[in-house]
């Protein structure tokens, strides 16, 4: 029987989880932004703190979202899995090109959150498969 009270919480439930998974990271970015810079208050982005965050968000929405919704088309084949991570792989370079100026600890800085959403995408995907479909 089609119970379509199920389907809307289901899909609230993953609604909710996407939105607080956003809110924790934009958490991080911010804390992770502050820290750094007490640790280094002459640091080039520090006059520009509100667009670095914003900048690192809309970073891990795309690799999140990226991954999240084409992992059902790289499943598919082979070809598709390698098409998936060389775009990932080139957006990593293209986010990361700016850093490389101020130095290799802050290129990682910014690579490694963005390599877990990666990994939380395929989670995410894997677990919202199961539980709506």
């Amino acid at each position: 029987m089609f119970n379509l009270n199920l389907i809307i919480m289901k899909k609230s439930l993953v609604i909710s989880t996407h939105l607080a998974l956003w809110v924790f990271f934009t958490l991080m970015v911010l804390t992770q932004s502050h820290l750094f810079l007490e640790a280094k208050p002459d640091a080039p982005f520090a006059s520009h703190l509100t667009y670095v965050i914003f900048l690192e968000v809309v970073m891990g929405l795309i690799f999140f979202y990226v991954t999240f919704f084409t992992l059902p088309w790289a499943k598919k084949s082979t070809i598709n899995s390698f098409i998936l991570a060389v775009i990932l792989v080139l957006l990593l370079v293209i986010f990361a090109i700016p850093a490389v100026k101020i130095g290799i600890w802050q290129v990682m800085s910014s690579v490694v959150p963005h390599l877990s959403l990666v990994f939380l995408a395929m989670l995410f995907r894997s677990l919202t498969d199961k539980k709506v479909n």
